[in-house]
């Protein structure tokens, strides 16, 4: 049931009469399933990463016969409130984490920037596509994080690891950095005691991990 107020005006009384209307008005159900399009459009993000985060199970899905995926309106809702006790709107700020990212692949560059600029996030990020840039720009801003996806040859990942070990070591604040690579063993190559700020992880990088990567770091700076 819902009400419908309407106001009357009697042109020989001051006075303002209101007559209420009680009448019975059934709303269509919500649809249980959301194309992908919708589902981007609910929760902020792309398409492509909708699609993954099906594909990861985050999201619950299925295909039609002619191959369009319908997702779950619980599994979205889910998903959103989630998100949301990490980068909603309750919460708060004090500084924007700046993060810096370096891509050399360029079709991937262009893929996580676009993504990454969708997303909204309370959060400044720098997209690079060469370590020697990034390691330059770092004598005039110094993010709090960088992530460097290397999918350079082996030798010259190698040398990227020592430039950022020896940045570390000059008597500065260490930069925590994430190295994105396919060479799994590559920490193994720096001597006993080298710098813990350096994180080596299996890539290759992905929009999914961007993304809650970025999350995360939000997170670790609210109060």
């Amino acid at each position: 049931m819902s009400q419908e107020t309407s106001v009357v005006i009697d042109s020989n009384r001051p006075s303002t009469i209101t007559r209420t209307k009680t009448f019975s008005k059934s709303s269509a159900p919500l649809p249980q399933f959301l194309s992908t399009a919708e589902a981007a459009r609910m929760l902020g993000l792309s398409t492509t990463l909708v699609q993954t985060l099906v594909d990861q199970g985050d999201l619950k899905g299925w295909k039609t016969r002619g191959g369009h995926r319908r997702i779950a309106l619980d599994s979205i809702l889910n998903y959103q409130t989630d998100a949301r006790h990490v980068v909603g709107s309750p919460l708060k700020v004090l500084v924007k984490p700046n993060v810096t990212i370096v891509i050399e692949s360029t079709k991937l560059f262009v893929e996580l920037k676009t993504e990454c600029e969708s997303w909204n996030m309370p959060i400044d990020v720098r997209f690079f596509d060469s370590v020697t840039e990034a390691l330059l720009d770092l004598s005039s801003q110094k993010p709090d994080m960088m992530v460097v996806e290397m999918s350079m040859p082996r030798a010259q990942q190698e040398k990227t690891f020592q430039a950022l070990e020896n940045f570390n070591q000059r008597g500065h604040a260490p930069l925590s950095v994430v190295l994105i690579t396919a060479e799994k063993a590559l920490r193994a190559i720096m001597p006993a005691g080298a710098s813990s700020s350096i994180q080596v992880v299996s890539g290759p990088m992905s929009a999914v991990w961007l993304h809650a990567y970025l999350t995360g770091v939000i997170a670790s700076r609210k109060f």
